[in-house]
Order: structure tokens, then sequence, then C-alpha cells
């Protein structure tokens, strides 16, 4: 009797516990709920509006912004409105103690606007990918989205990353990033997206990109798949021009649209647009000057937001524009209005709001008083189209709905919001947390996994030790920071003798008329090595050019070093598919990300605590062509073979000479 009194005890509580947990569940959602509510009911259009908008704020006055409190203009400038949210870029970040003052300062001064319905704290998104797309120059870099596809755990990757990523931002007082980078890269001409994308492959692009969210989720930093409908199969850079896109829809569908699908599935809470055409799948419009017949970008078109993420996908989070600065949009003149003005500004932010996007990010820098009196133009000018009749008061009150949600979500919301917090405190868990060793350490072990090798003719890899006479061929003179760093290490590990002959040098110069450096003495000593280290860079159709430094440079380094009886290794410090051009090359090492090689790896942070942003992927390759490092990675994307045209240019081709999948390990 006991023993079933005390069976029917226990399960009372189990449903009691369940019960209870469901209703706190519950009731925090519902609280969030009543508490959107109350502040929009109490919220002028003016105030929802400006929740709609991110501005910038690189420079005032032409000098950069890092210390809030030394430029007193901004700070009025930015209380005459309460915008969602301030974007930093690479401008307003000088050090971890820096930054996090900056963000601390000005949530601070957004809190003392006067005249509102309620002070609602900003988002703080920032660019920070990883690989060749970050803005913490004193934070972990890690390795780029590509490196990771090429691991063979990559989803354990990509989640160590956005949390190491995530861990950082938090720190500093970020709540957002604009990442993961989603697209499908399969276009090897793509000029923009490159490294930032996984894979070709469709499927691990889905789950790195949940993966890499969930990473950052653990900090409560909010995720952004990017770019949507794909920005992957574009050859044409949306900063400085309108890609287009020929597919249909079924076609995207099936490439394009899958990982944003998974995304969506996965409880997506943040989206940002691509400014890029689809004429098969859009409707034609006519542009500002009443004649001109064409496309509406992505980020303006209500078919493929409304009609395709919104309804066809299910999505209802919030939508965020790229920036509406990017020539796409600003120079393109597909509204009435000229260039840079509030008329053609407000008249590309009715089309954006109307396709079904609710935050317009970057319309101007906030950069001085004209540009302060711009915002004020551009609100109002948004709040008369809304009076007019032209945008819907619920078409306002959906977009404002989602952006609070979001942010109450998040505890933007809560009364202890970011304006109260311990300003000390953050400092002092910037200058441990970002840039750490540990950090570190992560971001090499993810980069030692990613080197890839395709080629390895006569067991030019790893080179011996008892090699005397070593010609490194870098791309540019700052190069050899990182080449020279990677060198003295592996000395000291005994992969290089102490008594070999390292001559470091560069083939290209972009300071100079002639961008070419291939001098005498370079050819001299590259005929005078045992092997030749040579790397290319491989980004859009560039590595192409037969006439360029490049191509030149590299084609001469071979030949000259075959014809002394050597051997040449090529590392791909970029996108792979340049192994494609240089056939001819007895090795090949690919590394997937060519940035910051001038970085120093021992530069430490500003507060001397962590080390900076630098390249461990280079490193990585190196202490793989000497051996220190065993290959491990494989092909995150198909490597199509390069032919020459008849008129003696070189293509890419429809076939295929190193496959997904592919990689040559020990």
């Amino acid at each position: 009797m006991k023993s079933k009194f005390s069976k029917i005890l226990s399960v009372l509580l189990t449903l009691t516990l369940l019960t209870g947990t469901y209703t706190l569940t519950g009731c925090s959602s519902v609280k969030g709920e009543a508490k959107v509510t109350r502040i929009m009911e109490q919220m002028s259009l003016d105030e929802k509006i400006s929740q709609m908008i991110i501005p910038a704020i690189r420079t005032w006055n032409e000098e950069n912004v890092t210390d809030l409190s030394a430029v007193p203009q901004l700070r009025e400038a930015l209380r005459r409105h309460q915008y969602g949210g301030i974007i930093l870029f690479g401008s307003n970040i000088t050090g971890n103690e820096q930054v996090t003052r900056l963000l601390h300062d000005l949530q601070d001064n957004n809190s003392q606007i006067e005249g509102v319905a309620t002070h609602i704290p900003y988002l703080t998104p920032v660019d920070e990918e990883g690989g060749i797309v970050i803005r913490l120059t004193s934070g972990t870099r890690m390795t780029g989205n590509m490196a990771i596809g090429a691991t063979t755990d990559s989803v354990k990757n990509a989640e160590e990353t956005g949390r190491i990523l995530g861990e950082e931002l938090a720190a500093l007082g970020f709540n957002a990033d604009f990442a993961p980078d989603i697209d499908v890269n399969n276009n090897p001409s793509n000029p923009v997206i490159g490294t930032r994308s996984f894979s070709d492959d469709p499927d691990l692009v889905s789950k790195l990109g949940k993966a890499y969210a969930k990473g950052l989720s653990e900090n409560n930093i909010i995720a952004t798949y990017k770019h949507f409908p794909g920005h992957g199969d574009t050859s044409v850079d949306s900063h400085i021009g309108t890609p287009s896109v020929e597919k249909t829809y079924d076609e995207i569908k099936k490439t394009e649209l899958v990982p944003f699908e998974a995304a969506i599935k996965d409880g997506a809470e943040m989206i940002m647009t691509a400014h890029i055409t689809y004429p098969l799948i859009d409707e034609p419009k006519t542009f500002g000057d009443g004649v001109t017949q064409g496309f509406f970008p992505a980020t303006m078109s209500k078919k493929i937001i409304t009609d395709i993420l919104r309804t066809d996908m299910g999505y209802d989070g919030v939508v965020v524009t790229d920036a509406l600065e990017m020539d796409a949009i600003d120079d393109a003149g597909l509204v009435p209005g000229a260039k840079g003005s509030a008329e053609y500004s407000i008249n590309i932010a009715t089309e954006v709001i109307n396709s079904g996007v609710d935050i317009l990010l970057l319309p101007m820098d906030l950069k001085n008083a004209q540009a302060a009196t711009f915002y004020d133009d551009y609100i109002a000018g948004i709040g008369a189209k809304v009076t007019s009749g032209e945008i819907s008061q619920d078409r306002i009150d959906e977009s404002v709905q989602r952006i609070l949600t979001l942010k109450a979500k998040h505890g933007m919301l809560d009364d202890s919001d970011a304006a109260n917090s311990d300003i000390e405190k953050n400092v002092s868990d910037s200058i441990s947390i970002v840039g750490s060793k540990n950090h570190h350490d992560a971001e090499m072990n993810m980069a030692r996994q990613a080197i890839t090798v395709v080629k390895n003719d006569d067991n030019a890899l790893p080179v011996s030790n008892e090699t005397k006479n070593i010609f490194i061929l870098g791309r540019q003179n700052a190069d050899a920071t990182t080449l020279q760093f990677a060198v003295d290490e592996l000395k000291k590990g005994s992969f290089i003798a102490p008594d070999a002959t390292i001559n470091i040098d560069y083939y290209y110069d972009s300071s100079a008329d002639v961008k070419l450096h291939y001098t005498d003495d370079m050819k001299d000593k590259i005929s005078a090595s045992d092997v030749v280290i040579g790397f290319s860079y491989a980004s859009g159709n560039g590595a192409l050019d037969k006439s360029g430094p490049q191509y030149i440079g590299i084609t001469s380094a071979i030949n000259d070093i075959h014809a002394a009886g050597g051997k040449f290794i090529l590392v791909s410090e970029n996108l792979p598919y340049d192994a494609a051009i240089y056939k001819d090359a007895d090795a090949i090492v690919l590394a997937y990300m060519g940035s910051a090689l001038g970085t120093d790896p021992t530069d430490k942070t500003d507060s001397g605590s962590g080390l900076k942003a630098t390249n461990a992927n280079i490193v990585a390759a190196i202490e793989t062509v000497f051996g220190s490092n065993k290959a491990q990675g494989h092909l995150p994307v198909n490597v199509p073979d390069v032919t020459e045209n008849s008129d003696g240019t070189l293509s890419y081709s429809s076939t295929y000479l190193y496959e997904r999948g592919f990689g040559i390990t020990d």
C-alpha cells in the first residue's frame, strides 16, 4: 500500500513539476508579448520608424569615431531619434577596452533620449564572420567558413567557431552578428563571397550554418543568416554593381534556398537580404527615370521577400537589408530622386518596407551635421508615406513588433538593460576573453585540420629538413611577416635545417607603377634553389589574367625552378580554384584564407593579455609543407578545370579537375 501510494505521489509530483515548468515558460513568453504590445501602444510614428533604422557612425567630420565623449555633436545627433541599433565598423574599433566603452556609451547615450514613450536599447550588430571578414582586429580571426567546410569534423568546428566569436562579441557588448554567411558558392568567378561560404554543397552549408548559429546563441548573440535568397552564383560584387542570377524559382529551391529553408526550420531569428536581381523569378519595374525597365534587387522585391520568404517558406522573423549605401541600391537609379538625396532614399525605403523587410541598414553614414539632417528628413519622409497610405500603418507595426519581440527575447527590454551594466567588469571580461590564448589555440588546431593537399608528385611534400636552399615567393612584401614567423617556428622544431638558406620575396607590388616584381636577382636565387614555395590568391576571375603579375610571377618561378632541376610547391591562399591554373606545380596545398599576412602572429592586443587577429591558415599550410602538420582536409567545393581559349585567355570549364571531397591525406 505504501509502495503504491509512493508511486502515485511520485507521478503527481512529476506532473506538477512539468506543469510548473510549462506555466513558467508560457508565462515568460506572454509577459514578453504583453510588454511589446504595451510599448508599441505608446510609441509615436517617428519612434516606430526610427526602430526600423540602423545607421553607421564610422566617422564624424572625417575623424574616426572611437570615443563617443569626444564627439558631443554626434551624441546629440543620435539622441534626435531612437534608432533600432548602431552598426560598428573597423574605423570604430582600436582595441578591446576602447570598443567595450564605446558600446556602453552608445547605449547610455540612447537611454538619455528625451520625449520618447520608453527607452529601447540598441541592437549592436557587427560583421564578424571570421576569416576574411572581421572587424575585431584585436580578436580571434578564426579560419573562415570554407576552411571549416574542409575539415572532417566540420559541424563541431562550425559550432566552435560561432561559440568563440560569440563569446568575444558578447564580452565587448555586441548583441548581434551579421553571420553566418550561408551562400552556396557554386560560381568560381564570384568576387565577393568565395571563402565566406562553407561549400558549394547546399546540404553541407545548411548543417554548418545551423551549427555556427548555435555557437553564437550560446552567448546570447543573435545570428543573422545571409544573403537571402543567395549570393553564391554571382560574378558581380553588389558593393560596386548589381549582380543578376539567371535562375528560375525551381532552380534556386534546389540550391540557394536550401540553407535558408533549414535555418528557418531551426528557428532563424534574423535574415539579411541580398542586393541581387532574379529576372526569371521577379516582375519587371520602371526605374526612377520613368523610362528604363528592369528588375529591383531582392531587397526591394515583394515577390521575393513576402511571397517567397514569408509566405512560401513560412518565415516570420526579422529581415534586415544589406547596407543600403551599396552601389547596387544607391547608384542604380531605381526610384525617382537624385543620388544621395533624401528623396531617393525615402523612395527606396518605401519599396523596401513594402517588400516585407523590417530593418533599413545604413541608408547613409551618420558622419556630420548634414547627415543628421538627412536622417531627420528621411524619417519624416517615411512618415509622410505612411500618412499618405503609400506605406500602411499595419506594415510599420508588423516590423516594429518583430524587432521588439526579438529584443525582448534576448533580454534587451528588461529593466537591467545594457546602459546600466557594470562597465569596469565588462572591460575586465573583454580584456581576458577577446583574443585569448585558448581561442587562438582552438583557431590554430582548426586551421591544421583544414589544410588540404590535392597534388603531391614525386613526394614533393613534405620538404626534407635536409633541404639547404629554399625560396619562398609571397604575393606582397608584407606577407614576409607571417612567412618568416612560420619559418622561425619550424626551425625551432628542427623541421628546417638551422643552416638552410631561405630567401623570402614577393611578385606583386601594388604601390608601384609596374606591379610585377620579379627581378633578375630573384630569378637567380630561384634557379639556385632546391625548392620554391609560391603563394597564389584566387578571387573572382583575377587569377585567370595571364597578363597579371600573379600569373607571370608564379609561372616564371615554376619555369625557372624546373629548368634548374628543383621543385615548385604552390600554396593557394584563398579560393582553391587556382589549383587548376598552375598544373605544373609539383605539389599543391590549399589554405582557404589570404588575409592579414602582414599582421605579426606575436602581436599582443592593446591590453597585452591576448593576441591580435592573425592568419592561422597560412602558418598551418607552411607547417604542412615542411611536415610539422599532416594534411587532413578535403575539398569543400568542386574545382573546375581551366582551359585556354582560342584568343589565348583562360576560363573555367564545365568539367572538374578536382572534385568535392578530394584530398590527399597521410
